[in-house]
């Protein structure tokens, strides 16, 4: 009998104190940032800190201009690091940009090679891209009407020699 009375007083309990948080909660005023900047200082966990990390960028502010901006600074150097869409890496020279390619000089042995644009991961392709926009001369080399298939084994026999 004790057990039968027992559960349902807990229960009631439970019930209560959940109530009453819940008004105490809704009747007391939101900390204000002052109230939060005092408890952070005083609590002993140290906040950790990133000077790293750039303010958010205001929405009109928020544009291709800054994307391009990175691409020219990209385009400057000399050496690039690409990256394919199984994050292969290859460290290589560019040598010349069209429409569906780069011809690179590869660092590892200086081999010249052609790398289809299509191979690479989508941030490398908007890379190419930039590069064959800011293309002064360009030339209209009509499009490979090869299968997928094929592309498909293609890129896989210019990946194995790019990573010789």
């Amino acid at each position: 009998m004790p057990r039968l009375l027992s559960i349902p007083l807990l229960l009631a309990t439970c019930a209560l104190c959940f109530v009453a948080g819940y008004k105490l909660g809704k009747e007391s005023p939101a900390p204000t940032p002052l109230t939060a900047a005092i408890i952070t200082e005083q609590a002993p966990i140290q906040q950790l800190t990133d000077s790293s990390v750039q303010p958010p960028v205001a929405p009109q502010a928020a544009t291709d201009q800054p994307v391009q901006n990175s691409f020219a600074v990209r385009a400057e150097e000399t050496l690039q690091t690409f990256f394919d869409k199984d994050e292969r890496k290859l460290v290589a020279q560019i040598l010349e940009v069209t429409a569906d390619s780069l011809k690179i000089r590869r660092q590892a042995d200086g081999a010249e090679l052609e790398l289809p644009v299509a191979m690479l991961c989508a941030e490398d392709q908007a890379f190419a891209a930039y590069l064959w926009a800011q293309t002064p001369t360009k030339s209209n080399s009509p499009a490979k009407s090869n299968s997928p298939a094929a592309s498909q084994s293609m890129e896989d026999k210019i990946w194995d020699e790019l990573f010789k």
